[in-house]
C-alpha cells in the first residue's frame, strides 16, 4: 500500500487496538452513500450533539439574564418563642417610699411571629442593559461554534468515507489481479508439465501470487479499521455493519467545483472562523461597555407588606375573634427606592476596561492574521486542485497503458514468444499504476473538499 492509505491506516489500527475481526467488505449491512453518511453524522455525532447542548445552555442563560429585570417577588415568615424574655432596667423617676431606684421592665412578649411579602423591581442598571445584549451575542457565538463543528464533522466524515471507498476499490483491484495471476499460473503449470516452460517460470508467478494474497489480507484489515473510524465519526454503534454504496470514481464525478474567478481577501469571508473571531470582538466591546455602564448608579424600587404579632401565650390556632386586641396582627406597608452607586473602587474598573481593550485588540489582530492565512490557503487549495486534476488524468492514462502492456505480455507468453518474468514485471507495473491512480483520484477529491473549505462553501453532492 502507498503512504496515503496503508501507513495511515496501520498506525490508526495500532492506536485503536480494537481487535476487530477481519470481514469482507461485501458483508450484509446498512448501505450508505456519502450523502447519507454525512446526514447520519449530523444527527448522531457526539461532538455535534454537545455543541447543540451548548446552544440550549446559552439560550437558558439569556432567559436568566432577562429575569433579572423582571419583578422579584419574595415571601418570608418568622416564628420565635423566647425561653427567657429579654428586658431592661430603667431608673425609677418617681419613687415612692421603700420603692427601688431601678425597675426591670419586659417589653417583649414570649411568642413573636411575623410575615412579609416583598416586591423588588429594577428601574435602572446600565450594566444590566448591556449584559442583556451581551447574552444574546453569546447565544449567537454558540450557534457559530455549532455551525463550525457541523462543518468540521461533515469534512471529517467525507474524508474518512473517501479513504474507505478508495481502499475498498484497491481491494477489488487486488482481487482482480489475483484472479488474473491465478489463471496465468495455472496455464504455466500446465505448460510446465508438457515441458514447454521452466520451473523458474512457475515459481516467479507463485511468488507474485503470494505477495498479492498477503496484500489482500492487509487491505481487509485496513478497511475494517477505516469502517470503525467512520462509524465513530457518524456516531453510530461500532458493531453496526455498513456498506459503502458510492465508490471514489462516482464521488469524483458528482462532486464538482468552480475555480473561475480570481481569489481575493473577500473570497474567504464565508468561513465560520471569521464569524467566531468577529463575534469574540463584539463580545469584548460589549464587556467593556458593561463595565463603563456599571459606574452609573443602580436604582431599584421596592414594596413590602408586613404583619407582626406578639402574644403572651401560644394561641395561634385559636379562634382569633375570641382573643383580646393585643393578640391581633399588626400590618405595615412600605414603598421606597434604593440607589447604589460606587463612587471609588480603587481604579479596579478602569483596569478591567483597559484589560478588555487589550483582549479586543488581540482578537482584531487574530482576525487580520487569519484573513491573510485564509487567503493564502485558498490560493494554495486552488492550485493544488488544478494540479491534482492533471495528476489524476495522467495516472488514468498510465493505468490504461499498464493494462494494455499486461495483456500483451500474457498474449506473448501464450504464443511462446514471451517470458514469465515479463508477465511478473507487467503485473507489478499494473498494480503500481492502479494504486497510483487511486491515490491520485483520492487526492483530487480531497483537493476539491479543501478548496471548498478554504472558501467557506458547503460540501454538496
Amino acid at each position: 500500500m502507498n503512504k496515503y492509505i496503508l501507513t495511515f491506516c496501520l498506525l490508526l489500527g495500532s492506536l485503536m487496538n480494537n481487535g476487530f475481526a477481519q470481514s469482507d467488505s461485501s458483508s450484509v449491512g446498512m448501505s450508505l452513500s456519502l450523502k447519507e453518511a454525512m446526514e447520519t453524522a449530523v444527527k448522531n455525532n457526539y461532538e455535534l450533539k454537545k455543541a447543540g447542548f451548548d446552544v440550549k445552555i446559552s439560550n437558558e442563560t439569556v432567559k436568566q439574564t432577562v429575569a433579572i429585570g423582571l419583578p422579584q417577588v419574595s415571601a418570608t415568615g418568622n416564628y420565635q418563642s423566647f425561653v427567657t424574655i429579654p428586658g431592661q432596667w430603667i431608673k425609677n423617676f418617681a419613687p415612692t417610699p421603700g420603692a427601688p431606684d431601678y425597675i426591670f421592665l419586659q417589653f417583649q412578649q414570649k411568642y413573636v411571629s411575623s410575615g412579609s411579602l416583598g416586591v423588588n423591581q429594577l428601574l435602572f442598571d446600565g450594566s444590566y442593559l448591556v449584559g442583556l445584549k451581551a447574552t444574546q451575542e453569546f447565544l449567537n457565538m454558540s450557534k457559530y461554534l455549532e455551525a463550525k463543528t457541523k462543518y468540521d464533522v461533515q469534512v471529517s466524515v467525507c474524508k474518512s468515507y473517501l479513504m474507505a471507498a478508495s481502499t475498498q476499490m484497491n481491494l477489488e483491484l487486488i482481487r482482480s489481479n489475483i484472479k488474473a495471476v491465478e489463471k496465468t499460473l495455472n496455464d504455466v503449470k500446465a505448460l510446465n508439465k508438457e515441458g514447454f516452460t521452466e520451473d523458474l517460470d512457475v515459481k516467479r508467478l507463485q511468488l507474485s501470487l503470494n505477495n498479492l494474497v498477503v496484500q489482500e489480507k492487509k487491505i481487509v484489515n485496513v478497511i475494517e479499521t477505516l469502517m470503525n473510524l467512520l462509524k465513530i465519526q457518524m456516531g453510530i454503534d461500532v458493531s453496526q455493519k455498513i456498506v459503502l454504496s458510492d465508490n471514489i470514481e462516482k464521488i469524483n464525478s458528482i462532486f464538482t467545483v468552480n475555480v473561475d474567478g480570481e481569489i481575493s481577501l473577500n473570497s474567504t469571508q464565508n468561513r465560520p472562523e471569521f464569524n467566531i473571531i468577529k463575534q469574540s470582538i463584539r463580545l469584548g466591546e460589549l464587556d467593556r461597555k458593561r463595565y463603563q455602564m456599571g459606574m452609573l448608579p443602580r436604582l431599584v424600587g421596592f414594596y413590602q407588606h408586613q404583619e407582626n404579632t406578639q402574644r403572651p401565650e401560644f394561641n395561634f390556632f385559636k379562634d382569633q375573634s375570641s382573643l383580646t386586641i393585643n393578640n391581633s396582627w399588626v400590618p405595615s406597608d412600605v414603598v421606597g427606592l434604593q440607589i447604589q452607586w460606587t463612587l471609588f473602587d480603587g481604579l479596579s474598573t478602569a483596569s478591567k476596561i483597559r484589560e478588555i481593550k487589550y483582549k479586543t485588540d488581540k482578537a482584531k489582530t487574530d482576525l487580520a492574521a487569519f484573513s491573510n492565512a485564509a487567503f493564502a490557503e485558498a490560493v494554495n487549495a486552488q492550485n493544488t486542485y488544478i494540479n491534482q486534476l492533471d495528476q489524476a488524468a495522467s495516472q488514468k492514462q498510465n493505468m490504461d497503458l499498464a493494462q494494455e502492456i499486461y495483456k500483451m505480455a500474457n498474449l506473448k507468453f501464450a504464443e511462446g514468444v514471451g517470458s514469465s518474468l515479463e508477465i511478473v514485471q507487467s503485473e507489478t507495473e499494473l498494480k503500481n499504476a492502479q494504486i497510483n491512480y487511486l491515490n491520485a483520484l483520492y487526492d483530487l477529491v480531497v483537493a476539491k473538499i479543501d478548496y471548498q473549505k478554504s472558501l467557506g462553501l458547503g460540501i454538496n453532492f
